[in-house]
C-alpha cells in the first residue's frame, strides 16, 4: 500500500516528467509538425502554445490561423514564408508582436519580385508599452517586402539589440531622409550593392552604410548586373561611415560582378575575404592580394556542409581552369593567414612546391588536391597527418622530459617505409610543415588532429 505522502511523491514525479516531456515535444514546429499542427484543436493550442520556442519555416494561412492564440507568447525564433495577402501580414504582425519581448531570431520572406505595395509594419517590433520591456531581438532577416527608408532607420532604433541584419531582396524606397540612426551594435551587414548604394541618382542622401558606425563583416547578395558603381563615392563611405569594416563575403554568382574593384575601394586591412567559385579569376586574386598583410580567412561565403560531411568523393569544376595556379599567391604571400577554405579549388603539388606557403599560422585547410581523387587516397593522407601530428607531439614530450632540443621528424619515419614520394607521401610532407593545423578537409570529411 501507498501511502498519502507516497501517492503525492508519486504525482509531484508524474507532473515533473510530463512537463519536461510535453516541453520537449510542443518547444520546435516545423514543417514536418505543419500536418500535425492544422489538425489540432485549438483548446489544444491554448493549452500548450506557452511551450512553444522554436516556429520555423510557416506558411499557409491554416497554420497561421491556429496561431493566433494568445498562449503562443515566449518564442524565441520565429521563421515565416509570408503570403501576399493583407490578412496574412496582418496575423504575422500580430504574432511577431505578441512573442517580441521573447523573440532573439527572426526571419521573415515573401516570394519575389517584390510587391511594392506589400509594407512591412515596423511597429510590430516594437515591445508593448505597458511591459516596461525592450526587444531582444539580435538576428533579423527581412526578404521580399518594402520599407521607406526612415522604416528602416526607425526598425534599427527600436532593435537596439540587433547584431545581424539580412535585407537581400528587400526595397528601401527613398523619400526625404529625416530618421537618421546610427545603431550602436550592429556587425554584420547582408544587402546588395544597390541597397546599400541608392541606386536612384536623383535622390541625394548617405548610403545604408551611415547605419553602422560598427559594422565589420558586410556580405553582398544577388545585384543586377546593369547597376553602374560609383566607386569614388564607395571609397569615400565605407571610409567615413564604417571604419572598423573588416570583413567582406561576395554572395552574387553574377560573373561581370566587379568584386575586384570593391576589394581595392575605400576597404582597408580587411581580415576576412568570402568569394563565390564563378567570381574567382586572377584580378580577383590580385586584388585579394592588397590585404595581404592583414588577411586571416580566405573562404566561400557560402556553407558547404553537403560537401564536408559526404561519403563520396565529387568531381572538381575548377572556375579558374589553366590560371588554377595563381591561388597559390595567397598562402604564399598571407602570412597572417589562419584559414584556407576553397573547396570547389584543386590545387596541384607542382604549383605548390614553387610557390612554398609561408602562413606558418594555418589552422583549417578545404580544398581538393589534384591525383588525390579517391576516397582510400583522401583516408590514407589524412591518417598520416594525424599519426604524424601525434608522433611529433610525443617527440616533443620526450625531448622536453630530458631536456634535450627538440629536433624535427621526418615524416617518412611516422611508421611509413622510405619510398618514392607518392601524392599521399607529398601531401603529408605539405601538411606536417604547419604546427598549428587542426581542421583538413581534402575531399570527403572533414579530419580534425
Amino acid at each position: 500500500m501507498i501511502d498519502n505522502f507516497g501517492l503525492l511523491d508519486f504525482f509531484r514525479v508524474c507532473k515533473s516528467w510530463s512537463d519536461d516531456f510535453l516541453s520537449a515535444i510542443w518547444h520546435t514546429i516545423d514543417k514536418s509538425s505543419h500536418y500535425g499542427l492544422t489538425k489540432l484543436e485549438a483548446p489544444v493550442i491554448a493549452k500548450h502554445g506557452h511551450r512553444i520556442r522554436v516556429l520555423n519555416d510557416l506558411s499557409g494561412d491554416a497554420v497561421i490561423d491556429k496561431l493566433q492564440d494568445a498562449s503562443v507568447s515566449k518564442l524565441k525564433r520565429l521563421t515565416i514564408v509570408m503570403l501576399k495577402t493583407t490578412q496574412y501580414m496582418t496575423h504575422s504582425h500580430n504574432i511577431i508582436n505578441r512573442n517580441i519581448n521573447t523573440l532573439t531570431s527572426l526571419n521573415l520572406s515573401m516570394p519575389l519580385p517584390v510587391d511594392r505595395e506589400m509594407y512591412f509594419t515596423v511597429d510590430c517590433l516594437s515591445p508593448l508599452a505597458h511591459t516596461g520591456a525592450t526587444s531582444s531581438l539580435a538576428n533579423l532577416k527581412i526578404q521580399g517586402l518594402c520599407m521607406t527608408r526612415n522604416d528602416f532607420s526607425r526598425l534599427l532604433n527600436i532593435c537596439q539589440a540587433l547584431e545581424r541584419i539580412d535585407i537581400q531582396g528587400t526595397c528601401l524606397q527613398s523619400v526625404v531622409f529625416t530618421d537618421k540612426y546610427q545603431h550602436p551594435r550592429l556587425t554584420h551587414l547582408t544587402a546588395s550593392i544597390e541597397q546599400v548604394f541608392c541606386a536612384d541618382p536623383d535622390v541625394n542622401e548617405p548610403s545604408i552604410l551611415f547605419h553602422f558606425p560598427n559594422l565589420t563583416h558586410w556580405e553582398t547578395c544577388q545585384s543586377a548586373s546593369s547597376f553602374e558603381i560609383d566607386f569614388n563615392r564607395c571609397s569615400m563611405e565605407i571610409s567615413q561611415y564604417c571604419p572598423h569594416l573588416t570583413a567582406l563575403y561576395n554572395g552574387t554568382g553574377i560573373e561581370r560582378f566587379p568584386f575586384s574593384k570593391i576589394l581595392v575601394h575605400g576597404l582597408r586591412d580587411l581580415t576576412e575575404i568570402g568569394v563565390q567559385p564563378e567570381q574567382l579569376s586572377p584580378e580577383v586574386i590580385m586584388s585579394m592580394l592588397m590585404h595581404k598583410n592583414s588577411l586571416t580567412t580566405v573562404r566561400t561565403p557560402s556553407s558547404n556542409d553537403h560537401l564536408f560531411q559526404s561519403n563520396s568523393v565529387k568531381q572538381v569544376e575548377d572556375h579558374l581552369g589553366n590560371s588554377s595556379w595563381a591561388l597559390q599567391f595567397i598562402p604564399s604571400d598571407c602570412l597572417q593567414l589562419q584559414e584556407f577554405s576553397l573547396p570547389f579549388h584543386e590545387m596541384n603539388m607542382d604549383d605548390v612546391d614553387r610557390f612554398p606557403w609561408m602562413c606558418h599560422d594555418l589552422q583549417v585547410l578545404h580544398v581538393r588536391i589534384k591525383n588525390l581523387d579517391t576516397m582510400d587516397k583522401i583516408n590514407k593522407a589524412l591518417q598520416m597527418w594525424v599519426d604524424g601530428k601525434k608522433a611529433k607531439r610525443e617527440n616533443n614530450i620526450i625531448n622536453k622530459n630530458t631536456e634535450q632540443p627538440t629536433r624535427d621528424i621526418n615524416p617518412f619515419s611516422v611508421g611509413y617505409p622510405q619510398q618514392q614520394a607518392s601524392i599521399e607521401i607529398r601531401v603529408l610532407r605539405h601538411l606536417l610543415r604547419f604546427e598549428k593545423l587542426r581542421a583538413v578537409w581534402l575531399g570527403t570529411k572533414i579530419w580534425q588532429a
